[in-house]
């Protein structure tokens, strides 16, 4: 269920709303992340996301396989999927790498650069049905100008789609799907990765770089909000059918940051862990709830609530749903792999009995 945006702070110009075929982060485009399948780690805030990707490193769930042909850099560790309390798929990235936040290639690796994505999936996972299309869209943004051309190659299936391909591949009984553009599929060779510890260390070095190259770059302007109207600005750009924030995502999320702080008096990094909080849970009612998305449905409605309740501290009708999230999203902080189907099904029921009571006749 687990699915985070990328940090606002640190990756100021990445939007992070769901795309059709994507979810999600559905924020999800995916979804949103994600849900799509969750993702970990990857899109934590700042010190716990590199803390928590350097724990993963040091200890993976299982084997892990990447590129050892045609030799492709920078490579990172992408981040990693979790579903019922488990690792799916762990993402490894070369050449430009989106999962940096890098909204276009760096100018020292050119526009032409390849760009490929590894992602193994657990023991037992190779017999497991996969949607191929659906994966490469995802990657591609969710845009398509032609249907993607399926085949089977010698080495396993394989979904194309102009110059960018999938190819799904069975090693040592586990599933590992290759993304690629810039290379031939049949050029690429995989194999195991023993350390991945190096793959953490280059994802801090390109963040840090994209990060100075960001700071000296003028903030967008916005339209004047402040206190919760400044939040709820941030969480419209998540909602199906919202505004695309485009290059003001990374400023909106700070805004909302700051006026929250500001409003409560809580501190940054708890302000940050609050709107965290809040646009996963938009994500997670995206995902999980069809009337969140419905044209008609309460989805304002429960936005209004969902900000009464946090910023204001107001009573709302959907209070014990809103009560199981915290409880969750605070598990979850400490202990991404814990199983919490049991609550997230509780909290799926308390906001479908919420979404009841609201059409039911008085």
């Amino acid at each position: 269920m687990e699915r985070m945006p990328p940090d606002p702070a640190a990756h100021p110009e990445q939007p992070h709303r769901d795309r059709p075929g994507a979810d999600q982060p559905t924020p999800d485009r995916s979804s949103a992340d994600q849900p799509t399948p969750d993702r970990s780690g990857a899109d934590l805030p700042g010190a716990e996301s590199r803390r928590r990707m350097r724990e993963f490193a040091e200890s993976p769930p299982y084997p892990v396989h990447g590129l050892r042909r045609p030799v492709v850099v920078p490579a990172i560790l992408g981040g990693w999927e979790a579903a019922d309390g488990r690792t799916t798929a762990v993402r490894l990235s070369y050449g430009w790498c989106p999962e940096a936040e890098a909204a276009e290639p760096p100018a020292a690796l050119g526009r032409g650069c390849p760009q490929l994505r590894v992602d193994t999936g657990p023991p037992g996972s190779a017999g497991e049905p996969a949607d191929l299309r659906g994966v490469l869209l995802d990657w591609l943004g969710g845009q398509a100008g032609a249907e993607p051309v399926h085949g089977r190659s010698a080495r396993g299936e394989l979904c194309v789609l102009g110059d960018a391909w999938a190819l799904r591949l069975a090693v040592d009984g586990q599933a590992v799907t290759v993304l690629g553009r810039g290379v031939d599929p049949a050029d690429v060779e995989l194999g195991p990765v023993g350390d991945l510890l190096p793959y953490v260390v280059e994802r801090d070095r390109l963040l840090a770089q994209l990060c100075a190259s960001r700071s000296a770059l003028p903030e967008p302007e916005l339209a004047p909000a402040h206190g919760i109207a400044a939040v709820r600005a941030f969480l419209e750009t998540f909602v199906p059918g919202g505004p695309d924030a485009a290059e003001s995502y990374g400023a909106l999320g700070r805004r909302a940051v700051a006026e929250l702080d500001g409003v409560l008096r809580c501190g940054p990094a708890r302000a940050t862990y609050l709107v965290y909080s809040l646009v996963n849970q938009i994500t997670e009612l995206r995902r999980s709830m069809p009337w969140f998305s419905a044209p008609h449905g309460p989805r304002a409605a429960a936005v209004e609530e969902l900000l009464r309740h946090l910023v204001l501290g107001q009573p709302v009708d959907s209070e014990s749903a809103q009560l199981l999230w915290e409880q969750y999203w605070s598990v979850q902080q400490r202990a991404a792999d814990a199983d919490l189907d049991w609550l997230h099904g509780l909290w799926v029921e308390a906001w479908t009995d919420w979404a009841q009571r609201r059409s039911s006749p008085d």
